[in-house]
């Protein structure tokens, strides 16, 4: 398993992408975001993809599926 610092070394194409239309910003994924790296700003959803870890776990919980994470799968 790959440390935190290894996840954090990875490129912006292997970040957590966030697709707008289809979320709800419901907040379950800045709930279980052990990085806080995605936060709610009024009525939008925000990555700070230098706090992103790639972990995948926003992913998982959103049930509109309007998060990819390339790498945490």
């Amino acid at each position: 398993m790959e440390s935190v610092e290894e996840k954090r070394s990875f490129t912006e194409a292997n970040s957590l992408k966030v697709d707008r239309a289809r979320c709800i910003v419901c907040g379950a994924c800045t709930a279980v975001c052990p990085a806080e790296a995605l936060v709610l700003f009024g009525l939008k959803l925000e990555l700070i993809k230098e706090k992103c870890i790639s972990c995948g776990l926003s992913e998982k919980v959103c049930t509109t599926g309007a998060l990819t994470c390339p790498v945490g799968k």
